[in-house]
């Protein structure tokens, strides 16, 4: 597979939650695995202790900038108080004394910032909350299960996702030359269709592979489980090769947006830079394709290749609409 899948979340999600699920796997329990369970702290997580405790070392012993920070001028008086308290103790009691007295301070504003003030990790939050409602890499992790699809289920999400990528990071895409409101709604929506039944089928997978005793697993017994393991997998391969089909579309649209830029980009040259430029894009086009370019308009070739994309996405969209 080579790279590491990202996470793969439901589009029927709220926009600013899926975009905080998405940032990375880090924080986040796969569909397969249990449910996290909530924290101890009720809105507080692990996520927030190290920051609480360097909140509270700036309250053990600066307390004057730390209440300012927190609360304020009120913040500042308080602290300004406890400083003062801090400052009689390092006077009178010596430097062990004021060690003391700050790590005392230290640990009670740890315990009062966790329970007041204490920030929520919204993203932990929105894993626990949206459990099975995003795949991550595990999910789709056949171990020793390949003989149950005949494909890697890990690899074809790897497939698809890259595909997505290239639609939606392509240059005909950001200059809106495709329906990239469409792109925006359909192709999250086929990434998870096709995430959720590799994430089952792996599930399902496992599920048989367990049932099967060990002494007995590859005979005819288990064939009619794995024939239906590889028909379904058979059928999200051809959900992936559509994206793909459209992805490859999209890389030709490019490539001829990309020539006709650089046309365009002659045209306005004269004939004396127009040869040291030739030289410079021959990896593009050659020298002699640009000076036959630059006596047409060059767009044919984007009309065309624009068309076979939008045709690839429209059919993309079909099974969109046969599923409302």
């Amino acid at each position: 597979m080579g790279n590491a899948l990202r996470p793969v979340v439901d589009p029927a999600l709220p926009q600013q939650e899926r975009a905080l699920l998405l940032k990375s796997a880090t924080g986040l329990a796969p569909a397969s695995a249990p449910a996290p369970t909530g924290s101890s702290w009720g809105d507080r997580v692990r996520g927030d202790m190290p920051g609480a405790v360097t909140v509270a070392t700036l309250c053990g012993f600066l307390p004057a900038v730390a209440g300012f920070y927190l609360r304020g001028l009120p913040g500042l008086a308080v602290g300004a108080v406890l400083q003062s308290a801090l400052a009689v103790v390092l006077w009178s009691g010596g430097f062990k004394q004021f060690v003391l007295a700050g790590t005392v301070l230290q640990i009670a504003a740890w315990v009062v910032l966790m329970v007041l003030h204490g920030g929520k990790d919204e993203r932990a939050e929105l894993g626990r909350l949206h459990h099975g409602r995003y795949y991550l890499e595990a999910d789709f992790d056949q171990g020793d299960l390949r003989p149950w699809f005949g494909a890697v289920p890990g690899g074809l999400m790897w497939r698809a996702q890259s595909a997505v990528t290239t639609v939606l990071e392509s240059d005909v895409e950001a200059a809106g030359l495709l329906d990239d409101t469409a792109n925006a709604v359909v192709l999250p929506q086929r990434e998870w269709e096709i995430a959720r039944s590799l994430a089952e089928l792996t599930r399902n997978a496992r599920e048989l592979d367990a049932a099967v005793p060990p002494g007995r697993r590859g005979r005819k017994e288990s064939e009619p489980q794995r024939k239906a393991s590889r028909e379904a997998t058979a059928e999200v391969l051809g959900r992936v090769r559509a994206l793909e089909e459209y992805a490859a579309r999209v890389r030709a649209a490019d490539k001829a947006y990309r020539e006709w830029r650089t046309v365009r980009e002659l045209e306005e040259l004269n004939a004396g830079t127009r040869e040291s430029l030739a030289r410079a894009v021959r990896d593009e086009l050659a020298a002699a394709e640009i000076d036959d370019a630059a006596d047409r308009p060059g767009l044919a070739p984007l009309r065309d290749s624009l068309q076979k994309a939008r045709e690839a996405g429209r059919t993309l969209a079909e099974p969109a609409v046969e599923q409302v």
